[in-house]
């Protein structure tokens, strides 16, 4: 018997002995998912929690943070006449006698106080928090079973990412890890250029210390290390990258950090699809990518820490870096599936989906003298995102020893007062039926209507999109300012809503960016239709899809639709009575609907005449007091839903 329970294990297990070059195909978790665009588009929603939060913290540091001369010096080091180059010539020798992989020895990180940066974190309103697991020079910045250039190893000897993610739970803050030593952009990349030399000056023709063998570190602080599993091979062709060991190498690195540390989030600094070049390299995770949402879903729905929905991001769905030009028809399927990513990107118009965009308040690795964005400019995207369903990932630059500078403190702290005063309009959020202007950005919130007004004085003002008959507004009932006793003048006319205050606006208190303090104001509108809408809180689905910026006279202008038969739309409530709104037409058809687990017969959204929005398809009054549950299934043709009013 214990024969053949060994025999099983060796079966599953890799066997290395220390060679991480012949790893097999990692076989992802089976479950509920499959790595089929269809599965999982259908089976998966964004987790509430994540929606909810709107803004992240990241910690984007890793050894390139030593040098503190900017983003991707692991690279730039190894590239003649390059400014990083240069510096690296100056501060630590030619990188034929000093490389990448003794920066990474002499890594300190003394300074580092995770947590106090935590503590921070929260204070400047994130509600969620991401480490960098590893970056593109391929160093692993936690106890990799699969890289031994990695923070427990090498340099630091600690395992960073094991700490921010104790951290992180001990402060409630859901934990993610972030991977960038993706085939493409490491193997492709970054290792090439260190297979290399001058091509003059007086080390014309010396080899880059990528040359070094495991023998030539005998006697050396590196004996026992081989340069090659963090150099890679010798190769200088990298488009190919994902039929190369290193992508099987990368699948079981990324498999071994979800096991070990159980984020509720991982992010790729990479595209889902495959069919984008940068620098001459063929970008993406193509066939990877929906391996590794089988493999991430799977392990969360078992395990027993954190968050068992959670949330995967990558770049290059769609827009302008669309990586899924050779089979567009994935598109829909893959925005269903996980979090598209969108670098210093806000989306021009709300999208369907959550999305999320990341920037940093400086550099991405921090880098001597460059200059800071500020409170304002931060509050400013993150509005932009939140208004078109997208939340902001915020990268607080941490110099090499793992401090961060009194400037970014600051920053900090400013967004914190700001993401305090006007929390209702921001945690918990959707989009209202249209994002609003440059100066306007509008969100709402349980049934009320919240609008970031930029540059208001409190003179007189018309908010267009707030007019008498909208199809998403009725009668403006009250208007304030969020931490602001100023009182609201207000007249709501077929033209717009007029506002404007007969005294001054007070800057915001304990806020020292003058922009932020002065410039950004939130109101809050109350009004008498603040139903509830298709895409609200604690809404889940099997199978639906959803149409945004639709300007046909639905209820915040969108709906959840399917013609696929069985699909499941569900939610709670609370209240006595629920009303189903739907829009109705000749092109429509049935669906199913329970409460509370009863049967309460079909709906029929076909009608003879033309197509109607918001129209009353089902009704139950006389419920008892207290939560329900309602869930609509599609029976044959074009389901709809657009809001449910609960009383």
């Amino acid at each position: 018997m214990k024969l053949l329970l060994l025999s099983i294990i060796l079966s599953i297990a890799p066997i290395t002995d220390g060679d991480i070059w012949n790893l097999p195909p990692l076989k992802p978790e089976t479950g509920l998912y499959t790595s089929d665009w269809d599965n999982l588009s259908r089976y998966y929603n964004v987790p509430e929690w994540w929606r909810d939060a709107k803004l992240g913290a990241w910690s984007h540091w890793d050894p390139q943070s030593a040098a503190e001369d900017g983003d991707w010096y692991a690279r730039g080091m190894y590239m003649q006449n390059s400014p990083q180059y240069k510096y690296h010539l100056e501060h630590y020798g030619h990188p034929s006698e000093y490389g990448y992989k003794d920066l990474c020895n002499d890594w300190v990180i003394d300074l580092w106080d995770p947590d106090d940066l935590m503590q921070l974190y929260i204070r400047m309103g994130a509600r969620y928090f991401l480490a960098m697991g590893n970056h593109h020079d391929n160093f692993d910045c936690w106890d990799s079973a699969y890289q031994p250039w990695n923070s427990v190893n090498v340099g630091p000897k600690k395992d960073i990412v094991g700490i921010w993610k104790e951290t992180a739970r001990k402060y409630g803050m859901p934990f993610g890890i972030g991977f960038h030593a993706t085939p493409a952009r490491t193997y492709g990349q970054f290792m090439p250029v260190r297979f290399r030399s001058d091509r003059s000056g007086p080390y014309q023709g010396v080899p880059y210390d990528a040359y070094l063998t495991k023998e030539d570190g005998e006697g050396k602080w590196w004996e026992g290390l081989d340069p090659k599993d963090l150099y890679g091979p010798e190769h200088h062709d990298g488009r190919n990258s994902l039929e190369t060991p290193f992508a099987d190498q990368f699948m079981w690195r990324v498999d071994d950090a979800i096991r070990k540390y159980q984020p509720d989030m991982i992010y790729f600094d990479e595209h889902a699809g495959d069919s984008q070049i940068d620098l001459g390299i063929n970008m993406g995770l193509g066939r990877f990518t929906p391996q590794i949402l089988e493999n991430f879903y799977n392990i969360a729905l078992e395990r027993e820490e954190g968050n068992r929905q959670v949330v995967a991001t990558f770049k290059g769905v769609g827009g302008r870096y669309d990586s899924f030009q050779n089979n567009p028809e994935l598109l829909p399927l893959v925005d269903r599936s996980l979090v598209k990513s969108t670098e210093f990107f806000t989306e021009d118009q709300i999208m369907a989906f959550p999305f999320q965009t990341e920037v940093s308040l400086q550099e991405w690795h921090y880098m001597q003298g460059a200059p800071y964005r500020s409170a304002a400019e931060i509050i400013l995207r993150l509005m932009q995102n939140v208004s078109r369903n997208g939340s902001l990932l915020l990268n607080i630059t941490q110099r090499g020893r793992g401090n961060i500078d009194d400037e970014a403190r600051q920053i900090c702290e400013d967004i914190g007062v700001w993401m305090r005063t006007n929390a209702e309009a921001v945690y918990g959020s959707r989009p209202f039926d249209t994002w609003g202007d440059e100066n306007v950005l509008f969100t709402r919130n349980n049934g009320r209507i919240y609008v970031t007004l930029i540059d208001w004085d409190g003179s007189e003002k018309l908010i267009e999109q707030l007019a008498s008959g909208s199809a998403s507004v009725s009668k403006i009932r009250k208007v304030r300012i969020l931490g602001d006793r100023t009182k609201v003048k207000f007249k709501q006319t077929p033209e717009g809503l007029k506002i404007y205050t007969k005294k001054p606006l007070k800057k915001t208190k304990g806020i020292s960016d003058e922009e932020l303090a002065k410039g950004f104001k939130v109101i809050e509108i109350r009004h008498t239709k603040g139903w509830f809408n298709d895409d609200d809180r604690s809404v889940s689905t099997i199978g639906w899809d959803r149409k945004v910026n639709l300007g046909t006279g639905d209820y915040n202008n969108d709906l959840y639709f399917t013609d696929n038969p069985g699909d499941e739309w569900s939610t709670v409530f609370n209240g006595r009575s629920v009303t189903l709104i739907s829009p109705t037409g000749k092109d429509y058809g049935k669906m199913k609907v329970e409460i509370d687990g009863k049967d309460c017969g079909v709906v029929d959204l076909s009608v003879s005449d033309a197509r109607k929005a918001q129209q009353s398809v089902f009704k139950s009054r006389k419920l008892r007091k207290g939560s329900h549950s309602i869930k609509i299934t599609s029976v044959d043709g074009t389901a709809a839903i657009d809001a449910l009013i609960v009383k």
